[in-house]
């Protein structure tokens, strides 16, 4: 993931409005094709196209709300759902002869801080693709407010990622966060409530990127380049066993890289501890150093510690009337958003580097799984030297897979959620995510634990 690189101290971070535009969507879905095109990206969509066909001829006669939960394995996942709304449903209603009385328009949540790393014209077509910017790491009222009232409203589907973030792994899903379940009681009660009996369905999507074609030598060629990278003494791969090659040069990088972290961090690992125990004593010490420097309690799962750091970071960073300051207090304030960048960035690496490991290429032995891993590898390194690692060469044109899973009805489950909604939420979680991991082609049927074992 790209960062930026803070030297001063910015004035606060405006909400950002949904201002949806008509134009702007034409303009991005005949776009959308090139893009894939340039990139080798086969699409495979039908039959939830035409399932999303049906579903959205309903909710645009009145006769449903739509929460759509994707999983997000890639950062290439919005511009992917694009296509699939704006190109390829409205394709699927005429192939089935379906009445789409109006565009497909939606509301969607989207992370506050994607223009912060990825610029302000992501953040300008996210704004007019309907997009509502979400503070992830503090309780953001106006835009929990905000999504709440569009899905009540019912005139928009709603889409939520539950995963938070991309895990970039397509094989592996990362903990759902229970937002998504608090938005849809929070508009079934509001349905409730208005008279309104119209049912509320939550919609799972499952996304799968594989490689078209596996091509071992380049696979292969880049591990080389790695080792060397590393001073890893290289091993040539046999012909007839590339998958436990490859495997073992993965894991033997990995253990390279969890090294020389651990020398940044002045770590002393215990020579009787498994690499995913080392993983897992770097992960909690870099997320307790930056917790101590800003404060915080190392509370909660993941996510939520690197959400929480995350917001300190930028109230650090980003502060009111910053520019109004007397010079010496400007010039701590910089000093300070520099140390918070710096802590940001520590975080980010142990978000990324806990991806890492051995356990998801020895379960599934498979190019896909070993080209994903490669790349995280290749990301990771990049995070440390600042600087993105150039991959050569191309290991070939990808494929993503969409899949509709089954509707999953709130309104039914309100009575559950009033008499004890901690156990409601948590059963709703559940269900969801096994309509979302039941989606994927290839998967162990485990989800990622806070153990880092991915």
């Amino acid at each position: 993931m790209p960062r930026a690189s803070t030297q001063n101290a910015c004035p606060a971070l405006r909400r950002l409005p949904t201002r949806p535009s008509r134009m702007v969507q034409a303009v991005v879905s005949r776009l959308l094709p090139l893009l894939f095109r340039s990139q080798g990206l086969e699409l495979s969509h039908r039959e939830a196209a035409e399932g999303l066909a049906r579903a959205f001829a309903a909710q645009q006669s009145g006769a449903c709300n739509l929460l759509i939960a994707f999983r997000h394995p890639s950062t290439r996942d919005p511009v992917v759902m694009a296509d699939l709304f704006w190109n390829q449903v409205p394709l699927a209603a005429r192939r089935l002869k379906l009445q789409l009385p109006r565009p497909i328009q939606l509301r969607f949540l989207y992370d506050r801080g994607i223009p912060i790393w990825a610029g302000p014209v992501i953040g300008w077509l996210l704004q007019r693709s309907g997009g509502i910017a979400i503070h992830r790491g503090r309780l953001d009222r106006p835009a929990l407010a905000q999504a709440r009232g569009a899905l009540a409203q019912g005139r928009y589907p709603l889409v939520v990622a539950p995963e938070g973030a991309t895990n970039n792994l397509s094989g592996e899903m990362a903990p759902l966060e229970p937002g998504v379940a608090q938005l849809a009681f929070w508009a079934a009660e509001d349905l409730e409530k208005a008279n309104d009996e119209r049912p509320l369905e939550v919609l799972p999507i499952g996304i799968h990127y594989s490689w078209r074609h596996p091509n071992w030598i380049a696979l292969q060629a880049r591990l080389a380049s790695l080792e060397r990278h590393l001073g890893i003494n290289c091993t040539d791969a046999g012909p007839d066993n590339p998958e436990t090659t490859s495997r073992d040069r993965l894991i033997q990088i990995g253990m390279n890289l969890l090294k020389a972290l651990e020398q940044l961090e002045r770590l002393t690992p215990d020579p009787a501890q498994t690499f995913i125990e080392r993983v897992e004593v770097y992960r909690l010490h870099g997320l307790a150093k930056a917790e101590a420097h800003f404060g915080l309690r190392a509370v909660g799962n993941l996510q939520e510690r690197c959400r929480r750091i995350e917001q300190a970071a930028w109230d650090r960073i980003y502060r009111e009337s910053v520019d109004q300051l007397p010079p010496l207090q400007r010039s701590l304030a910089d000093w300070e958003a520099r140390e918070a960048d710096l802590q940001l960035t520590r975080m980010r690496l142990v978000e990324h580097f806990t991806s890492v490991s051995g356990h998801y290429i020895s379960d599934r032995a498979n190019f896909d799984r070993f080209a994903e891993m490669l790349l995280l590898v290749e990301e990771a390194i990049g995070w440390i030297e600042d600087k993105p690692w150039k991959g050569q060469p191309s290991l070939g044109p990808e494929r993503v897979e969409l899949r509709l899973g089954r509707a999953l009805p709130v309104r039914p489950r309100l009575s559950q959620y009033r008499s004890n909604r901690r156990e409601a939420m948590q059963l709703f979680m559940q269900d969801l995510e096994q309509a979302l991991v039941a989606m994927m082609p290839d998967a162990s049927r485990e989800t990622a634990t806070e153990t880092g074992e991915l």
